[in-house]
């Protein structure tokens, strides 16, 4: 199946998955196509140096604040995010923050982490950051390809740990609304996450826990972070493992369908690729 996938890659992902998921037609667009539609995105520069600073800090205790801030600074006059221009062609959902505000949360977030992860996980020493994953799909000729931002482990009293695979995302002020928190789709990266993650590392499912670190935009210093864990049963994990062996065999077959209640937020939307 690898060289004739049509994707032309040995392997799928968790946004990959997701994309096909909301909409097949899209998935074909962007990853068999190819049609690249990528736009400049605030919340995607930003996030990116705030997962920067997380990881150096897991990595080595310390952050590059002033060099991270100063990524965003860069990042705002390349792409013009301040310019009134560009910031009224937005769509309607969008609130305009200056640089400076959005400097402001990433330097809080970063303060807030160290105290966050002592408080939330007493004892806990760090395994990796960005861990690579490239595990086979059970019944599939194909891999799964993905990167955990966090392993931790924290000391049980019998003597032995608990493993924690966790994800940064960041979020509004109050963080996920309850819609966001029940949306299966979201909740499968992590549990897909922990059951590749457990089987390549021969540790039981019992032992591991995952969830999503939760970095407030907008939060009181303080309260910049919050853990939102998910439910990772076997039922769970078995539905995850299930959405992606469903996907293979309709793309290997080149079988695709427009599904109009994704269009919203969709780059294709009204585009000479999808009328």
């Amino acid at each position: 199946m690898n060289n004739i996938f049509p994707t032309n890659k040995p392997h799928v992902s968790y946004s990959e998955v997701r994309c096909w998921k909301e909409c097949s037609y899209r998935h074909k667009l962007l990853h068999i196509d190819k049609i690249d539609v990528f736009k400049p995105s605030p919340y995607l520069d930003f996030g990116t140096q705030v997962h920067e600073g997380c990881e150096s800090f897991l990595n080595t205790r310390t952050i590059p604040k002033d060099q991270l801030l100063e990524n965003i600074r860069s990042a705002w006059e390349k792409n013009g995010f301040d310019d009134p221009v560009w910031v009224k062609k937005q769509p309607g959902w969008y609130k305009y923050h200056p640089v400076e505000e959005w400097c402001k949360w990433a330097s809080n977030m970063w303060d807030d982490v160290p105290q966050f992860l002592d408080d939330t996980f007493p004892g806990w020493e760090p395994v990796s950051a960005e861990e690579k994953l490239y595990e086979d799909i059970e019944g599939k000729e194909m891999k799964f390809k993905g990167f955990i931002d966090v392993i931790i482990k924290t000391p049980r009293k019998n003597g032995t740990w608990k493993y924690w695979i966790l994800d940064w995302k960041t979020a509004k002020a109050y963080g996920w609304d309850r819609r966001k928190k029940q949306d299966i789709l979201t909740q499968a990266q992590i549990v897909l996450y922990k059951h590749f993650w457990a089987r390549k590392n021969n540790i039981p499912l019992k032992d591991v826990g995952c969830g999503f670190i939760l970095l407030k935009r907008g939060g009181k210093p303080g309260n910049m972070c919050e853990l939102f864990k998910i439910s990772s049963g076997p039922k769970a994990i078995e539905n995850a493992r299930k959405m992606v062996r469903n996907m293979i065999g309709p793309v290997t077959k080149k079988f695709f369908m427009k599904n109009r209640d994704s269009c919203m937020f969709c780059d294709f939307k009204d585009t000479p690729h999808c009328t």
